[in-house]
């Protein structure tokens, strides 16, 4: 009976743990469910937080693409972030800006040259007077254009302007460096931008090589006579001098003008002076003061 009781009372205490990890087991399990659950929700939660932080700011960037595609650069793409796509925006609006300058400097290319234009120009020499450096404004015109024109015809007049821009471009290339400015006002007017004293070494080679670079445009006769009969503003028939280039060359030490129209126009006042002269002559303002 003894052993009896010792056997039901081990087998009563055996039936007890054994409950009692059953309970144990199902609480796990439950616990285990309910911790993959949360995890399946948090991991769901993050790939959905992850891919609209990824997918947001590259949606942004196919618009302004396409944007881009269609001829507006103008949209802002400013992204605050540090990350890879952060840089990407960042690269994306340097790059929109500076197609939006080559658009703008090829809208206002002088179509005959190639060269920039008068908005580029501006914009170089307010450029150059803000950075408060010595810089040279450089006025070049042909003298006796517009009667050869009227005389030869303004298609032959723009295969002249066509190896004057030729001209200018070798000699820039030549003597110039690769801060140095070339551009076209239109018609026969051009603007050179350089630093004294090379942009008077520039002119001055551009003046030796003028005329006979110029004398090809010309019948034989003209060619050897020196001269043409054309019109004058009138209509009078007169002897014109073969064409000659005028350069008027404009200095400020980076406090002399204000703003590019000061600049240009004590230009355009130093070449009517300097067209006065005779043949192809590059003057300063110094050479005036000399004389």
């Amino acid at each position: 009976m003894l052993l009896r009781a010792l056997q039901k009372k081990a087998e009563g205490n055996i039936d007890e743990r054994m409950k009692r990890i059953n309970v144990q087991s199902l609480r796990a399990s439950r616990l285990t469910v309910v911790l993959s659950l949360v995890s399946l929700v948090v991991g769901v939660l993050l790939v959905l937080l992850v891919t609209y932080n990824i997918s947001r700011p590259l949606r942004r960037l196919e618009k302004a693409t396409a944007m881009i595609a269609e001829g507006k650069l103008d949209d802002d793409l400013r992204l605050n972030r540090d990350d890879e796509i952060g840089s990407l925006a960042h690269a994306f609006g340097v790059m929109a800006k500076r197609l939006k300058s080559l658009e703008e400097r090829n809208l206002d290319a002088s179509p005959l040259t190639g060269l920039p234009g008068n908005l580029a120009i501006e914009r170089e020499i307010e450029k150059r007077l803000q950075a408060k450096r010595p810089i040279s404004l450089c006025h070049v015109d042909l003298d006796n254009f517009k009667p050869f024109a009227d005389q030869y015809g303004y298609a032959w007049g723009s295969e002249v302007i066509k190896e004057v821009a030729l001209l200018l471009i070798a000699e820039l290339k030549e003597t110039g460096e690769k801060g140095d400015f070339l551009g076209h006002i239109g018609g026969d007017d051009f603007v050179i931008i350089s630093v004294p004293p090379r942009a008077e070494e520039i002119c001055r080679r551009i003046v030796a090589g003028f005329d006979d670079r110029i004398r090809k445009f010309y019948t034989e006769k003209d060619r050897e006579q020196g001269f043409f009969i054309g019109k004058d503003r009138k209509g009078d028939r007169q002897k014109f001098p073969l064409i000659s280039v005028t350069i008027a060359i404009v200095t400020d030490d980076g406090a002399r003008f204000q703003n590019p129209l000061a600049m240009a126009e004590a230009a355009a006042q130093l070449k009517e002076y300097a067209k006065t002269l005779h043949g192809s002559n590059c003057v300063t303002e110094k050479d005036v003061h000399k004389g």
